[in-house]
């Protein structure tokens, strides 16, 4: 029995009418609606519907569910794979080996990822990839960060897509909650190596153990509470970091800078239970009012929602989303007065951030330390001059002087990440600092991970293109410390000064470099083409 596939190509409105019936049916759900708007944005051309393909994750589902009642369900998916390029001609029948190996070189440049569809009428939608490009406006720039590279075999050629799973929700065997943890597990499996887990999985991890929890068959497949949710994610190998108050958009801003995923819980006027979404990115806009917040700059996050699609913009406000124009990107929801549009400040009550069990410090107190450390040596700045024009040692005087203003204004931007030794070492090579920064700081013995303080000024930061902002330094602190009681600053670097610090050393002292010919640098933005951690 051979491979059935068939080769379509979306040249008119017909033809994306009828990729929307291929994926939802005849009356395609909101999310197979802007799967295909995504699409459009890809530039997409053309596609290949695979038939009778095994899925894993469906597959769990099945066994776990479906291969249990008394109504047949079949067992094989379909898949949809997304091409920006006319290949059609490729895939004619009979193929030859030449012709697969031109997909193959034409795929490296066109693909736009796939789309399992599975045999469920209600829930169409299974395992989603498709390359995490979103479409900007003027002065904004939006960053898909928790983005990994995944890869699926068609015809034998090996094709790979960058972005973030999706998955829409199957309400009889899970809730909203399991599937916004199952996209975070699934960035972090194919990112970082983490253990496989399926929506099964993950209802299983967060079993219930009260009365009250326990008010449903399968259980968990209406809602999970958040103590439920944390369980989930604490069972699956993961320290659970949640956040709630008024401030969530600004507490979860370093994570989802550092690429870690973000479950984001919403009260919705529609629904008494509330709403789970995975924040996958954040939208960068330049301001015609700068302050020294970073999160100031940040008008929106990028979601994916099991029940509306992926890559979606969540505003950070009502204001943020009149100012901006999110317009239909957004999440809206139905209430009585009419269709709402949901935003963090009005609507997330909590957050839950899947972190490695590796890292024992928070964002915030990295940046706290960070703040403090920074403030001693700007503040020390003329002392420092004085002792350096003394032993006769260069002063970079002009970004020194540009630092020190900045800072008596209180117009330093401060923007806090987590990294590995690798990754770190890896943009510090691949980015604009330069050579002698590099060379004291490439074989600077660091722990697995760093918590990265970049060091800003209003008019170095307010850049929505990620090419023109630079920062004057930055701090390296140790995130595998639970920074109680000690100073954990291994390094910080500002304009023709290094300090480097031994925390294992007996004498706790600082060590000085002078840094030859020092510049401003790019600070680091995860570039969909980027490989940093």
């Amino acid at each position: 029995m051979k491979i059935t596939y068939s080769v379509e190509q979306l040249d008119s409105e017909e033809a994306w009418t009828s990729l929307a019936i291929v994926l939802g049916g005849p009356k395609p759900p909101p999310a197979v609606n802007n799967i295909i708007r995504h699409l459009k944005v890809l530039c997409t051309e053309c596609y290949v519907l695979e038939d009778r393909y095994i899925d894993r994750d469906y597959s769990e589902d099945y066994w776990h569910f479906y291969a249990r009642t008394f109504r047949d369900h079949d067992r094989h998916c379909k898949r949809v794979h997304f091409f920006s390029g006319d290949i059609a001609l490729l895939f004619q029948r009979p193929l030859s080996s030449e012709r697969i190996r031109a997909i193959h070189d034409c795929s490296n440049t066109t693909y736009c990822g796939f789309c399992v569809i599975r045999p469920l009428p209600t829930a169409p939608i299974g395992r989603t990839i498709l390359t995490g490009r979103v479409h900007g406006k003027f002065d904004m720039e939006s960053s898909v960060t928790c983005r990994a590279e995944f890869s699926a075999n068609l015809l034998g050629v090996n094709l790979t897509v960058t972005g973030a799973s999706f998955l829409q929700q199957d309400a009889r065997v899970g809730a909203c909650a399991q599937v916004a943890i199952w996209t975070g597990m699934r960035h972090m499996h194919a990112r970082h190596g983490y253990n496989w887990a399926s929506v099964a999985d993950i209802t299983k991890f967060a079993k219930p153990t009260t009365s009250s929890e326990a008010v449903s068959l399968p259980a968990g497949s209406d809602f999970l509470t958040s103590e439920r949710m944390i369980r989930g994610i604490s069972e699956a190998g993961y320290q659970p970091l949640c956040f709630s108050g008024l401030d969530i958009g600004r507490d979860i801003l370093p994570y989802v800078d550092s690429g870690i995923p973000v479950i984001l819980g919403l009260s919705t006027p529609d629904q008494t239970l509330g709403h789970a979404v995975t924040v996958v990115g954040r939208v960068f806009a330049k301001q015609n009012n700068p302050t020294k917040d970073a999160i100031d700059y940040v008008p929106a996050y990028i979601v994916h929602d099991d029940q509306r699609g992926p890559y979606r913009w969540l505003p950070m406000s009502s204001s943020a989303s009149n100012e901006y124009s999110f317009t239909e990107d957004t999440i809206k929801c139905n209430a009585p007065e009419g269709t709402v549009e949901l935003n963090v400040q009005c609507h997330a009550v909590f957050a839950v951030a899947l972190m490695s069990t590796r890292v024992f410090s928070t964002a915030a107190a990295a940046e706290r330390a960070a703040e403090d450390r920074i403030s001693s040596i700007v503040g020390n700045l003329q002392t420092i001059r004085q002792k350096l024009e003394e032993f006769g040692l260069p002063v970079n005087e002009r970004l020194l002087d540009d630092l020190q203003v900045a800072y008596t204004s209180d117009q330093i931007v401060l923007r806090t990440y987590l990294t590995s030794a690798a990754g770190y070492r890896r943009h510090l090579l691949e980015g604009s600092a330069c050579d002698e920064l590099k060379d004291a700081l490439l074989d600077y013995h660091l722990p697995h991970f760093t918590w990265i303080t970049e060091i800003s000024t209003i008019d170095s930061y307010n850049n929505a293109s990620l090419g023109m902002r630079r920062i004057y330094g930055h701090t390296i602190i140790d995130a595998t410390t639970s920074m109680r009681g000690r100073d954990d600053m291994l390094a910080l670097h500002i304009p023709g000064l290094l300090v480097t610090r031994d925390i294992n050393a007996l004498e706790d002292k600082d060590k000085l470099d002078i840094i030859e010919n020092d510049r401003l640098y790019e600070c680091r933005e995860k570039r969909l083409n980027s490989h940093s951690v």
